[in-house]
């Protein structure tokens, strides 16, 4: 690649993965973080951490000095919190900082990780990029994230064309992988007990974290990608099958299982981001025995 690319939200779940895709690519990867020396692993690696909030576009300016390539990762997620004006302030407004900062670094190419939450209801069969985004007169029952999502990303579309960046939006479902903190704890958790139940006929989209990381850097290295939003979901597996993927690459599972019958159906096209940049999703088991392998928390059966 040998590329420069600053990145927001390094230290990360997802941070890392990149950080990881880009610098097996040789490029040289620049973390714009809050706190530098949360993951010490990665000054190791090489990786230079420079400290910016997302609510200082100075700094960020700063971070994102000498780029190539902004990738707009980091974000204020669900699980940690619920509330609409946070996600609002950190989401929506951190997005038009950071956009704003790479064009007055001078950086012409961003990469901005979106969200699947951001798409408007009532789609039937395979959503599609072309399916409506949320927008500001969305319901008082829309999920803060999925609204801070859909405004971020609309907001990040205009701030491109105003300062002319070439600008290109992945939108992952629900990401799994190794240093998550959000469903992976959860699953694990729910995985582990010597009797459990377990949601059958339920299918949830969800994408391993690396190849996320790998749709990352394909934007960056196809041009064509500039200008084009892209769904990211891996192989279409019920919450069941994943269970039983995990329990087969050697995480802690229980030994009774009780079936809830839950059927359920969620789907996202993938078609454009296969056929444009040649992204593949990994089989979910590969996907967590990588997982198993690269996270240190006692999930293993030996652990």
């Amino acid at each position: 690649m040998g590329r420069t690319i600053a990145l927001t939200g390094a230290t990360g779940f997802l941070g890392r993965h990149i950080v990881r895709a880009l610098v097996g690519r040789g490029a040289r990867v620049v973390g714009v973080v809050r706190n530098p020396g949360k993951v010490p692993a990665l000054a190791a690696d090489g990786v230079e951490l420079r400290r910016a909030d997302l609510a200082e576009p100075d700094r960020l300016a700063e971070g994102f000095a000498g780029a190539d390539v902004v990738v707009s990762n980091a974000a204020l997620l669900p699980v940690r919190n619920w509330r609409r004006a946070d996600h609002l302030r950190t989401n929506v407004r951190g997005t038009e900082n950071v956009l704003n900062a790479a064009a007055a670094a001078g950086v012409g190419r961003v990469v901005h990780v979106s969200s699947v939450s951001a798409y408007a209801w009532g789609a039937s069969g395979r959503i599609a990029e072309d399916h409506p985004l949320l927008d500001e007169d969305a319901g008082a029952l829309t999920l803060a994230y999925g609204l801070s999502k859909a405004l971020a990303e609309r907001r990040a579309w205009q701030l491109a064309t105003e300062h002319r960046l070439a600008l290109t939006t992945l939108r992952p479902c629900l990401i799994y992988g190794a240093f998550d903190t959000n469903f992976m704890p959860i699953f694990a958790a729910l995985a582990r007990p010597a009797v459990t139940v377990m949601p059958a006929y339920t299918s949830i989209p969800m994408v391993y974290a690396g190849d996320v990381a790998e749709a990352v850097a394909l934007a960056i290295e196809k041009p064509a990608a500039a200008g084009r939003a892209y769904n990211l979901a891996g192989d279409d597996v019920t919450l069941w099958q994943f269970f039983e993927a995990w329990r087969d690459a050697g995480g802690r599972a229980a030994r009774v299982v009780v079936p809830i019958p839950f059927p359920y159906r969620l789907a996202y096209d993938t078609t454009r981001v296969r056929a444009e940049l040649g992204w593949r999703s990994r089989p979910v088991g590969e996907a967590l025995r990588e997982t198993l392998a690269l996270d240190p928390r006692p999930w293993r059966v030996s652990a």
